[in-house]
């Protein structure tokens, strides 16, 4: 043990090895000197008088000191006492503090939590989400987490995140979820591109693109490859990428096309460069704020899923 600690332990047992104050003894000296009397803290405390005189009594032995000097009128401060009276008013306040931040640490609690969704949760949603969420629980720790739609739906799966927004919940009892909002999906391509004159595309017209599509299979691929299923086609990229801008930029600079949430072309895409262009069968992405159905009822994780709801529908 290193010199300092020894020095720091030797005086934490003298401390010790000495009597302390009494806390309620002191509060009972406090008040019978602000009084002036024991008949007058008496009738502020509720406690009899003979309890506060033993108790007072008592703190002068403790101290080996007189601290009250008892008259026919009521008490008066020695010297000594002068010095105590002057340390126990914050003495009490300190205490008083103490006992307040045990109180509101009992009724606000802190911990952790984690959210994951995609590019476009996190650039047009999740400020709001985390002011509504933090508002409530401001102690407590949040990580919010950017990934592909596929990608957010293996986090929430594997345990990594609490709460996630995802895509086409599964018919399983493993998650618990609320939808959140319903939007069209829609073809993106350069303004010069032939496509670009059509008022709508059909899915014939898709499988004659060069398309970009989504690597992840579950999320939008997973919305993308049923559309295509439910209309008889099926359709191959040589490119499969997740990120929004790498797709913004392949479709910028190829002939190639990317099929996108309405969202995400309103937000990410610079509209004098892109068009947005109808499908015909139109179809849709449903988002949807999940959680493991084991946590789901935990307090803040219900209060995490309203925010979303709340900031998605605001």
């Amino acid at each position: 043990m290193s010199q300092l600690k020894k020095n720091e332990r030797s005086q934490i047992a003298t401390i010790a090895s000495r009597a302390l104050i009494d806390t309620r003894r002191l509060f009972y000296f406090f008040h019978v000197a602000k009084m002036g009397s024991f008949s007058a803290a008496e009738t502020l405390l509720d406690v009899a008088q003979s309890a506060l005189s033993r108790q007072i009594q008592q703190l002068e032995i403790d101290l080996d000191a007189q601290l009250l000097d008892r008259t026919g009128r009521g008490v008066a401060l020695t010297a000594v006492g002068e010095v105590l009276f002057k340390h126990a008013g914050n003495i009490i306040d300190e205490m008083a503090n103490a006992l307040k931040a045990v109180e509101i640490a009992k009724t606000r609690p802190t911990g952790q939590i984690s959210i994951a969704g995609s590019s476009i949760v996190m650039s047009r949603y999740m400020p709001e989400i985390l002011r509504r969420f933090l508002k409530i629980y401001p102690d407590f720790q949040v990580t919010a987490i950017q990934a592909s739609t596929g990608e957010v739906y293996q986090q929430l799966v594997d345990g990594h995140v609490d709460v996630a927004v995802i895509l086409n919940i599964p018919n399983s009892s493993k998650l618990a979820s609320r939808r959140l909002m319903t939007e069209s999906m829609i073809l993106v391509a350069r303004k010069e591109h032939a496509i670009a004159a059509k008022s709508y595309v059909t899915p014939k017209d898709l499988t004659e693109l060069e398309l970009i599509l989504p690597a992840s299979r579950h999320g939008l691929r997973e919305v993308i490859d049923l559309y295509c299923e439910q209309n008889g086609i099926k359709l191959s990229a040589q490119i499969q990428v997740d990120s929004v801008p790498l797709i913004k930029a392949l479709v910028a600079e190829t002939r190639s096309c990317a099929i996108m949430p309405q969202s995400s072309f309103h937000d990410e895409f610079d509209k004098n460069v892109f068009i947005a262009i109808p499908l015909r069968p139109t179809f849709t992405r449903t988002l949807y704020a999940a959680s493991l159905s084991e946590r789901a009822k935990l307090p803040h994780i219900v209060t995490l899923t309203k925010c979303i709801v709340a900031a998605i529908k605001a």
